[in-house]
């Protein structure tokens, strides 16, 4: 029986980053970036900490935080 993967906690919604060619045009290939607490940086998450607008995701930012040994 094959294992399956579990996508990590996001912070924000996930969203296409499309690649552009060597004259600077938007071409039909494209990446997802998704936004992970291990893919954002410290300072960035201290932000998000004490905004208001991420009390939903306060726990998972304090436990990133403290991984990191970033929190107080």
């Amino acid at each position: 029986m094959e294992k399956r993967k579990i996508m990590p906690a996001k912070l924000k919604a996930s969203s296409k980053e499309y690649v552009r060619d060597a004259r600077g045009r938007m071409t039909n290939k494209f990446t997802w970036k998704h936004y992970t607490p291990h893919n954002t940086s410290t300072e960035e998450l201290k932000k998000m900490y004490e905004s208001d607008s991420y009390k939903r995701k306060k726990n998972i930012i304090k436990r990133e935080l403290i991984k990191r040994n970033a929190f107080n």
